[in-house]
């Protein structure tokens, strides 16, 4: 194993603030636009599949999720050891984790296919009730879910060596590349007249496509890599060792994020499970977008710490914080004081009576998921992925039962208050865990860290709250929108945003171009 050049590192070549800025803008400029073109299809495809057939489509999609759980977190960890291992230009050691990475993937990918189509009938009597048009696509249906599966499961690996490498501008042109097939597929087969089996084949397709371009791009990465399956007990061993609390996370948090609508499938009609997806979709993206920072922040950690640059470690926790909170916060006051109008002008007056409080709930218990979202990627970067899974399998807890005990009586919205209630338990301790866990002041990142952009956003959403009656159209509610967004904007320029980071933002504005760097330097 070669020797770290700490005198040659990027990091500290490069700065905290100018790497974490970079790159988490890429991710924020992909992920928007494929919000929007999200946000500009989706009616399209509800209306034209109806609620019972969309009600299909989205458990199809739901099904893909638990590819993190099959893979026994394994994808994580190879992000986090390619990333401390790159710069030492260990590429033998790389190649084999990667291949028994690979390997693992394939043998649960198949594993995932057998546990969803042998039990197919059980799985269609259980989750799929519906009309004839229902009964007629459940089989169909279940394969492509399966496979959906088996292809997330091995995008997890293929996808970690750019994450892992810090080349967000790869991974966000073949997330784009994919979102665009995903989103405007449906509406292209629709208009040409197909259903639902068209539909699902589609997004089956993106998936598939989504592995060869990310098994291209790590291929070129990295010098050797190799797709062929070969198994390494000791990489094995090494994976395992830091996968294991992240499988445990990775199970909790899908009970979080996933079962309700199965539950929600099995003691309510399939319409109930569009009419709770649809808003969860929403709030879901605030969540998505706090992934774009968390994904900067596990492979730069584990870098800083193995470098050993604690007080580097802590710069970036108080700022990647800080941003998280400054970004996230908006789009949830927005959800929080106009859920009805923006379900109405969106999909409907009928979604919009069955699901505003839904969506309310669901965007409030997103923020507090997503406040703990640098607390835990830092926690994985140093090493100590226990203390995330543990709170993971608590907050799973109380999701579980709330869900079981307020589905049945109050629908939906019982969900959507299943999701919040473990969320207002759980988040605030577990961010006070990890900060005392980084020797960090709690008071510090309260002060610097949360308040700032809670004040800013505090001044939103009086604005929102009080300009609410006036919108009668899609015009007028998306003029308040944007025009609340800017006032967010100056207002957080001058009070949350430093002057070493505007200098930095600044710099990287007028930044044109640069000669090309050396694979050492390269970000």
């Amino acid at each position: 194993m070669g020797r770290i050049e700490i005198q040659s590192s990027p990091t500290l070549e490069g700065g905290v603030s100018k790497r974490f800025f970079s790159n988490t803008i890429l991710n924020y400029v992909g992920q928007g636009f494929i919000l929007a073109l999200t946000f500009v299809t989706l009616p399209y495809t509800v209306h034209h599949l109806g609620a019972d057939l969309f009600g299909v489509l989205a458990l199809v999609q739901v099904t893909a999720g638990f590819a993190g759980l099959l893979n026994l977190g394994i994808g994580r960890a190879l992000t986090k050891y390619v990333s401390e291992l790159y710069w030492k230009r260990d590429f033998r050691l790389i190649n084999h984790l990667f291949q028994t990475a690979w390997t693992t993937s394939l043998i649960t990918g198949v594993v995932g296919l057998i546990i969803l189509i042998a039990p197919r009938e059980l799985i269609a009597r259980a989750f799929f009730r519906g009309g004839p048009e229902v009964d007629a696509v459940t089989t169909f249906a279940i394969y492509i879910a399966a496979f959906g599966l088996f292809s997330s499961i091995l995008l997890e690996v293929i996808s970690a060596i750019p994450a892992a490498l810090q080349r967000f501008d790869v991974c966000n042109a073949i997330n784009v590349f994919v979102g665009i097939i995903r989103c405007l597929g449906p509406v292209i087969v629709l208009a040409c007249g197909y259903s639902i089996r068209e539909v699902l084949i589609v997004v089956l397709g993106s998936n598939l496509l989504a592995v060869l371009a990310f098994m291209a791009a790590s291929r070129i990465l990295i010098p050797g890599l190799s797709l062929l399956p070969r198994f390494n007990w000791a990489a094995f061993r090494q994976l395992f060792h830091f996968s294991l609390p992240l499988l445990s996370s990775a199970l909790f948090s899908l009970i979080i994020a996933r079962v309700d609508r199965f539950i929600l499938a099995y003691y309510m009609p399939l319409a109930a499970v569009t009419f709770f997806t649809l808003p969860y979709t929403i709030a879901e993206k605030v969540y998505t977008g706090v992934a774009n920072i968390t994904v900067v922040v596990l492979p730069f950690t584990s870098e800083l710490h193995s470098i050993g640059v604690h007080d580097k470690v802590h710069e970036l926790y108080l700022q990647s914080t800080k941003i998280m909170t400054l970004v996230t916060l908006p789009f949830t006051m927005i959800l929080l004081a106009l859920p009805g109008p923006i379900l109405q002008f969106w999909i409907g007056p009928e979604y919009a009576e069955q699901g505003a409080v839904v969506l309310m709930l669901l965007a409030a218990g997103t923020f507090l998921n997503a406040v703990s979202g640098v607390a835990t990627a830092t926690s994985l970067g140093v090493g100590r992925a226990w203390i995330p899974a543990a709170f993971a399998f608590a907050t799973s807890v109380l999701s579980l039962i709330s869900n079981v005990a307020l589905i049945p009586f109050y629908g939906i919205v019982g969900a959507a208050w299943a999701f919040l209630l473990p969320q207002l338990l759980s988040a605030p301790l577990f961010v006070s865990v990890v900060t005392r866990m980084l020797n960090f002041s709690l008071f510090n990142l309260l002060q610097r860290g949360f308040l700032p952009p809670l004040i800013c956003g505090s001044v939103q959403f009086a604005v929102l709250f009080f300009f609410r009656q006036y919108v009668n159209s899609l015009l007028t509610l998306v003029m308040l929108c944007f025009g609340s967004l800017g006032l967010y904007v100056v207002l957080s320029f001058f009070l949350v945003i430093t002057r070493h980071e505007r200098s930095v933002l600044f710099r990287m504005i007028s930044w044109r171009a640069e000669p090309s760097a050396s694979p050492e330097t390269r970000v």
